[in-house]
């Protein structure tokens, strides 16, 4: 299928609108755009960002700066913002100063996005890094494979996972000749990016490579989309009351991305081991550090035991058979996520075929008062006393 090149999630769009944000006078321009009660014509703009970046109580920023900064704005940043369908620059006549504005665009309803316009913790440079590794689609990419393994993996694995998915095809299909130039682009184009961006580790010596991740990092940005069209892009539909999640993949997607979402509660329970993929666990310690309170269940021991030595904040315990059970036919519970008890992914695993790892399917409900997520709070609520005798009481729904 041909891509619609007119939706903001088209892959070169995308590319287009994360380089667009890899300058902190452009997220500082949007920022200041957001705040604005009218249009601000090309010069106020300039004066408001010649004013916040020389000093808050600067009220008469130096002329020649400002118009330098109008320079800079009507022949570079503007237009790379307009490019990213972000702004819309209106011109009234010939005579008459533009004025500029906000775009109607899904990146001003991506939580992520707006926390990193709205930052000012002094981490410019991260996010610069970030956004710049991110216009790629190749590299997204990669943080979507790596984000979903246990362990590092070798270069060559990478590389064939990422043109079998390109190519649409299975892995075994993928020529060697691809999988070598794939590689070579890789080393030399993608993977020192990610590296300076704190997004993965890439061990040249042993040629494996891992997931790191970053605070700002969101999980729908991974797949060339962002929040507000997430869920439907897994479940092919946003506004059912219950959805499915048909893969693995997109299971392990949207469990992260609750993890990402909580804001006072994360609630999460697996019962097979090897089920806490890097990505899962970046989004677990985030969480914990971020002062959530976190229930992780894992029959893993040495999953409980990294935890603990890792994020003593975070409380453990591990699940008993039939801890949960739920009427399955043919399938058993794996995981199951809950994000401030109004969210929620629910897993089912098949029974495995020898030592292949079980097939995974989902259903996801949202909103304090979906059906999914009231059943699933009551069935949880008279457990948590058990697991943490020192809960205490909070806002949440019960």
């Amino acid at each position: 299928m041909t891509p619609n090149t007119d939706t903001p999630d088209d892959p070169s769009q995308l590319n287009t609108f994360f380089a667009s944000l890899a300058q902190s006078e452009r997220r500082e321009l949007l920022s200041i755009l957001g705040a604005a009660s009218e249009p601000p014509t090309e010069e106020e703009l300039a004066v408001a960002l010649c004013t916040r970046a020389e000093s808050p109580g600067n009220a008469d920023p130096d002329g020649e700066h400002v118009a330098r900064a109008r320079q800079q704005l009507h022949h570079v940043h503007l237009p790379k913002l307009e490019a990213a369908r972000l702004i819309v620059r209106d011109t009234d006549s010939e005579t008459e100063p533009g004025t500029v504005r906000r775009a109607d665009h899904p990146a001003y309803e991506d939580e992520g996005i707006v926390d990193c316009l709205a930052a000012d913790d002094g981490a410019e440079d991260s996010l610069d890094a970030l956004f710049e590794a991110l216009a790629a689609e190749r590299r997204r990419a990669v943080l979507d494979v790596l984000s979903h393994q246990f362990h590092p993996i070798h270069l060559e694995t990478l590389a064939r996972e990422l043109k079998a998915r390109e190519s649409g095809t299975v892995e075994q299909a993928v020529p060697s000749d691809a999988v070598e130039r794939c590689c070579v682009d890789l080393r030399h184009a993608q993977l020192p990016m990610l590296v300076d961006a704190g997004l993965i580790e890439y061990d040249r010596e042993e040629g494996t490579v891992a997931y790191e991740g970053h605070s700002r990092l969101r999980v729908p940005w991974m797949h060339s989309t962002l929040g507000p069209n997430f869920r439907s892009q897994l479940t092919g539909d946003a506004d059912r009351e219950l959805a499915t999640l048909d893969d693995r993949e997109s299971v392990i997607s949207y469990g992260q991305w609750l993890g990402e979402r909580a804001d006072e509660e994360l609630f999460c329970l697996f019962t097979h081991t090897d089920m806490l993929e890097a990505g899962c666990f970046s989004r677990i310690v985030r969480a914990a550090r971020e002062g959530v309170d976190v229930y992780l269940g894992t029959a893993d021991p040495t999953v409980r035991e990294f935890v603990q030595e890792t994020v003593p904040e975070v409380v453990l315990w591990e699940p008993e058979t039939g801890w949960l059970d739920l009427p399955f036919e043919g399938d058993r519970v794996g995981r199951l996520v809950m994000a401030d008890r109004e969210a929620v992914m629910l897993g089912t695993l098949e029974e495995p075929v020898g030592d292949e790892t079980p097939a995974e399917k989902a259903i996801v409900g949202e909103g304090a008062d979906n059906t999914l997520v009231v059943m699933i709070r009551q069935l949880l609520s008279a457990h948590l006393e058990d697991i943490d005798p020192e809960e205490t009481e909070t806002n949440l729904p019960v």
